[in-house]
């Protein structure tokens, strides 16, 4: 074993070290779901071998996946879940790298022109701050939608991973306590990312959760029947085979929104299905495109075609807003338009969302 790695075995010990505390995969998946995120199996393993490895270096952690299917979210858990200090960069396209490690004061800039002396003209930017912070506690570094910038941002991250260390003009390097920072890496699939940054990261392919997972976290919320209904639109438009492409289906959170919406729509007697569609339309397909792409599989899907109309181009938007409408409300209202009848789905026995019958209860 090499120096280096001698010096570093003290800083893997458990506990020095608050993220391989987070122990086991299974106690992963039971502490994180202590602050409201279901994790995975695969996932809570792959966190496990990462966190339990000694930390030579600073650890890199690469979460891919599509948008909504909870990346930021979990590097949100686990900083609440180990007390770390939590940073986050936000990247976007043309975002200058040398502001992450130095930036300009302007206050400083202005009390210098004015004759003023002692402020810092540079300040130090969140890679900086964060290895700094780094030397007394944990800290979380989010490094959001990596794949937004230019390809030549891959690069800068390397040496701060490698070395553990970030190299500044205006004042002596800062050398960040691996042990103690943890970068987050996220990412969708706009481009690939260098090979020598892949290198030096632990990726992980993150898909949404499973139905029973995401019941899970809405049924403190929402009423049984409603919960299965959205989850089963959110889950045709996440796994439609390629029919039909959502660029951004909706996240839980955004279902959990939904539900709120119709909850209080039906107990202020608002229940038409068209409204109901037209009230929550905006809320399930985000973009135009995805609105687009909505509109269509109501028309043609044949989990929403009604026999009454022959040809679904010929519906006006107002049925296609009352289609969806319907398969929400479906099961949840008492008050249920004639037309839903002839919607091609399984028929459930109605129950007021006020009073959950037992039935619905078990589900």
């Amino acid at each position: 074993m090499s120096e280096k790695s001698a010096a570093l075995v003290p800083y893997s010990d458990e506990k020095n070290d608050a993220f391989q505390a987070l122990g086991t995969p299974q106690e992963i998946v039971s502490k994180l779901e202590e602050v409201g995120y279901e994790c995975l199996p695969y996932l809570a393993v792959q966190l496990g071998l990462l966190f339990n490895t000694p930390a030579e270096r600073v650890r890199a952690l690469l979460l891919e996946g599509p948008s909504g299917c909870g990346k930021s979210f979990l590097a949100k858990s686990l900083a609440k879940l180990t007390g770390a200090e939590f940073m986050c960069l936000s990247c976007y396209r043309g975002m200058p790298t040398q502001n992450l490690i130095e930036a300009p004061s302007t206050l400083a800039l202005a009390k210098s022109m004015a004759g003023q002396e002692g402020a810092e003209l540079l300040n130090l930017g969140i890679l900086s701050r964060a290895f700094l912070a780094s030397q007394k506690k944990p800290v979380i570094l989010l490094v959001d939608e990596l794949d937004k910038p230019e390809d030549a941002i891959d690069t800068f991250f390397l040496g701060p991973i490698q070395d553990s260390t970030i190299w500044l003009e205006s004042r002596p390097p800062i050398e960040a306590r691996p042990e103690n920072l943890l970068i987050i890496f996220t990412k969708n699939f706009n481009r690939k990312l260098d090979d020598a940054l892949l290198r030096r990261v632990h990726p992980v392919i993150m898909t949404y959760l499973d139905s029973t997972l995401e019941r899970k976290i809405l049924s403190p919320h929402c009423h049984p029947r409603l919960i299965s209904n959205l989850v089963a639109i959110a889950d045709r438009m996440r796994y439609s085979d390629g029919s039909y492409q959502f660029d951004r289906p909706p996240a839980p959170e955004e279902l959990l929104a939904v539900g709120h919406y119709v909850t209080h729509l039906v107990k202020w007697g608002m229940n038409d299905p068209a409204f109901v569609g037209k009230s929550i339309w905006n809320m399930v397909s985000k973009s135009e495109r995805d609105r687009a792409v909505l509109e269509h599989m109501l028309r043609f899907h044949p989990d929403f075609l009604d026999p009454d109309l022959q040809d679904g181009r010929h519906a006006p938007l107002q049925e296609i807003h009352a289609r969806l409408g319907s398969v929400v409300l479906e099961g949840v209202t008492l008050q249920r338009a004639a037309h839903i009848q002839s919607v091609k789905r399984r028929t459930f026995p109605a129950v007021n969302i006020d009073q959950p019958s037992e039935s619905s209860s078990d589900e």
